[in-house]
């Protein structure tokens, strides 16, 4: 391979990556508004569901993955090597664990006590929500083993 077909590969893969960063973060922004709207919804006055910290939790932290994915977009953050930003997405995937547990247990909750707000008002996010919770829990096993397996390969 010539080096100047190696520098257009280098540039053709830079610019995938991009790419594969932008449709991460409108991912992101778009699941986290409907979260937020789910959860939205569940503050109503005559709602009576559920509404403890995981509430809260949830809502913040979809709203701040919503400002961190445009921030992302707007100033090309995903590839960035600049500490604080390093530090953000540390913080960001700590929280996201918190996140997942948050979800897990407040979807679950609200589906026990029949949360007429989150079952019939919100019948699809409910259910989407309901079954994401269970991928997102699967997600996370598989990483961790892949963590695992990758660790005891390197010794």
């Amino acid at each position: 391979m010539s080096s100047r077909s190696s520098k257009a590969a280098l540039k053709l893969s830079a610019s995938d990556k991009g790419y594969s960063v932008m449709t991460s973060s409108l991912v992101t922004i778009l699941y986290n508004l409907l979260v937020l709207g789910y959860i939205l919804q569940l503050e109503n006055k005559k709602c009576g569901c559920i509404s403890d910290w995981r509430h809260d939790f949830i809502k913040y932290y979809s709203i701040a993955l919503i400002i961190w994915g445009i921030i992302t977009i707007t100033l090309d953050l995903g590839t960035s090597k600049d500490q604080f930003v390093i530090l953000l997405k540390n913080i960001l995937m700590f929280a996201a664990l918190i996140n997942i547990w948050c979800l897990y247990t407040y979807v679950g909750d609200l589906d026990k006590t029949k949360c007429m707000c989150a079952i019939d008002k919100q019948k699809n996010m409910h259910y989407f929500l309901y079954i994401w919770r269970y991928v997102l829990v699967g997600v996370l096993m598989l990483s961790l083993v892949a963590v695992i397996l990758g660790t005891l390969n390197t010794m």
